[in-house]
């Protein structure tokens, strides 16, 4: 009878580990839904009307109510019923390794960009959100007129002040600060120094602290953090918008069939009574433009 080596078995047991775990992944995310009786939906908790936690610590917001609205759809497609949809927290830094690896089936609400891409796919658009940026009342002149676009014709530059203003700007860690931001503020004899922060309400802080200038973030994060800020009589969040970024749900790479049925789902919620409803419960009443915006988003059948 032959044996096999120590080496050769660990070699054996390895490649069985990788070949079950890349025939799981092969199998699709229906496959996986059908044989595990749950759909795990990921959430970034940012506090906003995008997710939040209720007086009851429920998770609830517009994108965790279009979440479910899809996995009622999955119940549908693959006619599971008692099919339990499971909402489980993820960070910022692993939101998108997540959905590729498999721990969870969806990510409830992203920015869509070609580097992302690369790790995951992307739904039909779920909404767009504007970029705006918050300041204390009492921040400097200069700076507001740059970030309001109120500057005037030609900045007067007087002898020996030749070196630039410099300030500092907080973003969310793992989101970008666009690259014509920047140039925009160098062009203007401003430089910034970009400062990452974990979530909405500690670059809501930052700006109280001082310790940066200026926070950019989605307008309804913004509203909504600095609106529970003890100091909120002391921030303005600007009405320019720096930058309007569309957002959609992530889910695994190659895998057609289940991002069918997220896209058939939203397709069908944006085209029914539905959407108006979700929309003014979590954000506000839908204007023309916005519901303008869903009619074309959705999919013919």
């Amino acid at each position: 009878m032959r044996y096999l080596k120590p080496r050769n078995i660990f070699h054996v047991v390895i490649g069985a580990v990788l070949l079950n775990a890349g025939a799981a992944l092969a199998a699709g995310t229906l496959d996986k839904l059908r044989e595990s009786g749950k759909f795990v939906v990921g959430y970034v908790s940012d506090g906003s009307s995008l997710t939040q936690k209720d007086e009851t610590g429920k998770v609830t917001g517009y994108a965790i109510a279009l979440c479910t609205k899809v996995g009622d759809a999955a119940k549908q497609e693959l006619k599971l019923p008692a099919l339990n949809i499971e909402l489980v927290q993820v960070s910022m830094e692993d939101r998108f390794r997540a959905v590729a690896d498999g721990k969870i089936d969806m990510l409830c609400g992203a920015v869509p960009t070609l580097e992302r891409r690369a790790q995951v796919s992307f739904s039909i658009p779920v909404g767009f959100v504007g970029v705006n940026a918050v300041i204390r009342s009492d921040a400097p002149v200069r700076l507001v007129q740059v970030l309001t676009g109120q500057e005037p014709p030609q900045a007067v530059i007087w002898r020996g002040t030749s070196a630039p203003e410099r300030r500092s700007l907080a973003v969310v860690k793992g989101t970008v600060v666009e690259r014509a931001l920047v140039d925009r503020l160098a062009q203007r004899r401003i430089a910034i120094d970009v400062v990452s922060v974990a979530d909405t309400s500690e670059g809501v802080q930052a700006v109280v602290d001082r310790r940066v200038d200026a926070f950019f973030d989605g307008r309804p994060l913004l509203l909504d953090a600095v609106g529970r800020n003890a100091s909120k009589s002391n921030l303005v969040v600007l009405d320019r918008l720096f930058r309007r970024e569309l957002m959609a749900f992530a889910v695994r790479r190659n895998d057609d069939e289940f991002r069918l049925v997220v896209d058939r789902a939203l397709s069908r919620i944006y085209r029914s009574p539905d959407l108006p409803t979700i929309y003014r419960t979590y954000l506000k009443e839908p204007d023309r433009e916005t519901l303008e915006f869903f009619e074309l988003m959705a999919l013919p059948e």
